[in-house]
């Protein structure tokens, strides 16, 4: 084929297979069959394959409450480093009144607690102290509260293996969760309601008085084991080193124990790790999770390796669940469930139906208008069409996006959008048939002058596309992605497909001149 230079005739040739290659999977398997090729499919949303829709409120008093007690425990420190006697310490509202013996020193003790919290108000009158806290350090709790939650949230979901769930904000307290395929979203409710806070304290068996009478003395705590409510523990309320100092961890099983979960620390973690159990071999190490003890065993040798595997009559699905909740980090914040929603495939049945139907009319039409007005330069204008949906489908897939019903509103407005260049690209070769008699100077004409319209219509759709993506959510991000990469698969079809494909007709019906 003259004219026509041989390395555009192979990047065409090239772009085109992959998008029929690669839309095949989405077209005809919707299970996952673990081979990579055929699970490399666009994605259903919620509203076209059903899921799980959840409403989570994070619990945020119950980090005021313990700012208060963190106030209450560093209070009693810096009374008992200035040796002055504290009578009592009680929670009226939002402040916290502390009964002192007498006003000997009250300026050190406000001076040394102000130095830990700036932002806290700490009023002296006689020998009573009143902290309190206003609105806006409120206000930066729950809000560092609700980032941090939904971070964590992300993490866990990504690593349960649910593909392309929508996470967001919603509201000033809560976290919008949407799963897609997922029809029993109860593992996912067990994993996100931990809060999966982890702490190693040192256990003291030798004071059994107070464990009996059930009264933990200043600096300890008494916590319950995980199996059995009835046995407890004494612990030192200090942690010696905390789940934050965890880099990864893993399910793993034990030759004598069963299955397990084996972690490692960072390097602050490994030396406070170490310190603990050299310093106190022979006594027992508890392992806290969200305020119960999942397992207290005695410390043999000093453990410097910065790693260990933590036992407790695990089921493999269980040591798997707090595997991931360790690698995606403890929530700030209990998470509440206040909505739950099961969305049946039905709706979804019934849109990708109405999707295809309107697509396969949109075609027909826009194929019949094509020939009718353009004859044979027509039925080039609908094969460049019909690549241009391959391609379409293709990219989607291969980028993992999600295709929800306003996607499938892109993609139609994509098929009437696809025929404009072509048309803009005929009638310039009309207009210059009219001047040249010469007919691949005539198409080469009629496309450079076509181009800077392209162009300049397809971009300025671009960059209302993208700020859709950016400032968008959800529904409008998916009609953003398939709208973007339906104008770029349009713009390619244009200048390069039916280009091609119009020097190809041209050279095998040896015409000599154009008819439009």
């Amino acid at each position: 084929m003259k004219n026509y230079p041989l390395w555009k005739i192979f990047i065409v040739f090239i772009l085109v297979s992959l998008g029929v290659v690669f839309a095949i999977p989405s077209i005809l398997y919707q299970e996952d069959t673990g081979n990579w090729y055929l699970d490399n499919r666009l994605n259903l949303g919620l509203d076209l394959q059903g899921g799980s829709y959840l409403l989570l409120e994070v619990q945020t008093d119950v980090l005021i409450e313990e700012e208060f007690e963190n106030f209450s425990d560093t209070v009693r420190i810096i009374a008992r480093e200035n040796r002055v006697k504290i009578n009592n310490i009680e929670r009226i509202d939002e402040k916290l009144k502390v009964r002192f013996d007498s006003e000997e020193k009250l300026d050190e003790i406000r001076s040394s607690f102000l130095q830990n919290y700036r932002s806290v108000k700490f009023t002296v009158k006689n020998n009573i102290a009143s902290i309190s806290i206003d609105q806006l350090y409120r206000k930066s709790i729950k809000d560092s509260a609700i980032k941090q939650s939904l971070e964590i949230v992300r993490k866990r979901i990504d690593e349960s293996g649910t593909k392309e769930p929508l996470i967001q904000r919603s509201g000033s307290e809560r976290i919008l969760l949407q799963l897609p395929g997922v029809k029993n979203p109860e593992r996912i409710k067990d994993l996100l309601g931990k809060t999966a806070k982890l702490n190693f304290h040192m256990v003291d068996d030798d004071d059994s008085k107070s464990l009996s009478l059930n009264i933990a003395p200043f600096g300890k705590m008494i916590v319950s084991d995980i199996n059995n409510e009835e046995v407890k523990y004494l612990l030192e309320k200090k942690s010696r080193v905390g789940g934050e100092n965890l880099i990864d961890a893993n399910a793993s099983f034990d030759p004598t124990e069963g299955h397990a979960v084996s972690f490692r620390f960072d390097t602050t973690g490994a030396q406070k790790f170490g310190k603990a159990t050299s310093e106190n071999i022979g006594k027992r190490f508890a392992v806290v999770l969200d305020g119960v003890v999942i397992t207290a065993p005695v410390i043999n040798s000093a453990i410097t390796g910065g790693s260990g595997i933590i036992t407790g009559n695990f089921t493999s699905q269980e040591a798997a669940d707090l595997a991931v909740l360790l690698r995606a980090g403890a929530l700030p914040a209990p998470l509440e469930i206040v909505e739950e929603r099961s969305v049946g495939p039905g709706l979804g049945a019934d849109s990708i139906a109405a999707g295809k139907i309107a697509s396969l009319i949109g075609m027909i039409l826009v194929c019949i208008f094509m020939i009718l007005i353009y004859g044979s330069f027509g039925v080039i204008a609908n094969i460049s069409l019909i690549a241009n949906l391959f391609i379409i489908v293709s990219l989607l897939g291969t980028i993992g996006a999600t295709l929800t019903l306003p996607g499938i509103a892109g993609i139609v407005l994509t098929i009437g959008m696809a025929v404009d260049a072509n048309v803009l690209i005929f009638e310039r070769i009309k207009e210059e048939s009219v001047k040249n008699k010469k007919i691949y100077e005539t198409i080469k004409k009629g496309f450079d002058r076509a181009l800077s319209t392209i162009l300049d219509a397809n971009i300025t759709t671009l960059i209302a596309s993208l700020l859709l993506f950016v400032f968008g959510s959800g529904p409008i991000k998916g009609f953003s992605i398939t709208l973007s990469l339906g104008v770029i698969a349009s713009m390619f079809t244009a200048l390069m497909l039916t280009n091609l494909l119009v020097h190809f007709y041209v050279s095998f019906t040896s015409k000599k001149e154009i008819n439009l």
